[in-house]
C-alpha cells in the first residue's frame, strides 16, 4: 500500500464497485471538510490507464471534495496485482464496519458484491459474512438481502425514512422492476402500520392471482388513486380505506356481513359497556356478548337493555347473518 497525493480527476467517481454507503451526498461531510478539511485519506486501487483509480473506501468524501472544487486528495493507493477483488472489497467492508452500523441496504449491496463480484460461495456468505453483519445464519436471510438489493429507488428511500417495513421491503424487492415503479407512486402518498403493510400486499397478491394481473395493477386501481389523491385524508387515513377497499374486493361475502352485522347491532341502541361480536369469519349464527359492570345498579341495567334488545327485530337478524 503506498500513501500518496492524487489528483481527484483522476480518480473514476463513477465505479462503485465497492460501494458500501447507502447514502452518498450526507450534509455533514462537507461542513466537516470546510472546517476542518480532509482527517482521513481514501483508499483507492490503481488501474491501468487511462481508468486512473477506483474508488474503494472514500465514496462520500470525494463526491464532497468534488463540490467543493477541490483538486487533489490524500490517498492510501492499493495495487490490483498485489490482491483480488474479494481482498480489495474486505478492506472496505472493515473500514466501514470499524465505525458505524450498516443500515439494512448496505448490508445488502455488502452480501450482493460478496456473492456476485467477489463470487463467494453461499455456505461462506451463510457461516461466516451474516453474522459479521449482525444477521442470522439462515439461507433465506440470505436470500432475502440479496434481493432487497434489487429495492427500486423510490422504495429504497420509503424504507429508510421507516415508512417501508423490511418484510414489505423484501417482499417489494422480489416482484418485477415494472411492478415495483408501478407500486411507488402509491406508496409514497400513503402511510400504512407493520401490520396494514402486510395485509395490504397479501390482499393485493391475492387478487393479482385472482385477475391475473400484477400487484402494481391492484394497486393502481381508479377507485384506490381517487383515495390516495384526496386532499382531505391524511397519509394514514388513506392507507386504512385502502386496505378497506382491497379487503372488500378480496372477502366480498364477509364484508356484505360486516356491514349487516354492524347496521343490526345498532339498531338493538345497546349501551357502550356491552360488546356483541360474531364469529370471525361468519362461519356460524353464534354471538359472542361480553359486558362490564362496576356495580349491581349497573349491572340490573345492562340486564334490562339485553331485556329490552330481545324484543327488537335487529336480534333475530344477527342470527340470520353468514
Amino acid at each position: 500500500m503506498i500513501l500518496g497525493e492524487v489528483a481527484l480527476a483522476a480518480i473514476d467517481i463513477e465505479d462503485e464497485s465497492f460501494r458500501i454507503s447507502e447514502d452518498l451526498d450526507p450534509a455533514a461531510m462537507d461542513l466537516s471538510l470546510q472546517a476542518i478539511g480532509l482527517i482521513n485519506p481514501v483508499m483507492l486501487l490503481e488501474c491501468t490507464a487511462p481508468s486512473g483509480y477506483r474508488i474503494v473506501c472514500g465514496f462520500r468524501r470525494l463526491r464532497a471534495l468534488r463540490r467543493l472544487a477541490g483538486s487533489k486528495v490524500a490517498a492510501r493507493i492499493l495495487q490490483p496485482a498485489e490482491l483480488s477483488t474479494l481482498e480489495v472489497f474486505l478492506r472496505a467492508v472493515w473500514d466501514n464496519l470499524a465505525h458505524r452500523q450498516l443500515c439494512p441496504l448496505e448490508k445488502a449491496r455488502v452480501l450482493f458484491t460478496l456473492r456476485h463480484k467477489c463470487a463467494v460461495e453461499g455456505d461462506l456468505l451463510v457461516a461466516h459474512f451474516l453474522p459479521l453483519l449482525g444477521l442470522s445464519s439462515h439461507r433465506n436471510v440470505l436470500q432475502g438481502y440479496l434481493a432487497l438489493h434489487q429495492l427500486h429507488p423510490e422504495l429504497r428511500r420509503l424504507l429508510n425514512a421507516g415508512h417501508l417495513t423490511m418484510s414489505s421491503a423484501e417482499r417489494l424487492a422480489r416482484t418485477t422492476p415494472a411492478t415495483q415503479a408501478g407500486s411507488v407512486a402509491l406508496l409514497q402518498k400513503i402511510r400504512l402500520s407493520a401490520s396494514l403493510q402486510r395485509e395490504v400486499l397479501d390482499l393485493s397478491g391475492d387478487l393479482a392471482a385472482v385477475t391475473r394481473t400484477t400487484l402494481a395493477d391492484v394497486l393502481n386501481q381508479l377507485e384506490i388513486r381517487s383515495i390516495a389523491d384526496d386532499p382531505c385524508l391524511s397519509a394514514f387515513q388513506k392507507g386504512e380505506q385502502i386496505h378497506g377497499f382491497l379487503y372488500r374486493q378480496r372477502n366480498p361475502r364477509i364484508s356484505r356481513a360486516r356491514e349487516t352485522f354492524q347496521a343490526e347491532k345498532e339498531g338493538l341502541n345497546l349501551p357502550g359497556t356491552i360488546r356483541l361480536s360474531p364469529d370471525p369469519f361468519f362461519e356460524s349464527p353464534r354471538l359472542r356478548v361480553e359486558f362490564d359492570a362496576a356495580s349491581a345498579k349497573a349491572f340490573r341495567e345492562t340486564v334490562e337493555a339485553l331485556e329490552r334488545a330481545c324484543r327488537t327485530t335487529s336480534l333475530e337478524r344477527l342470527f340470520e347473518i353468514s
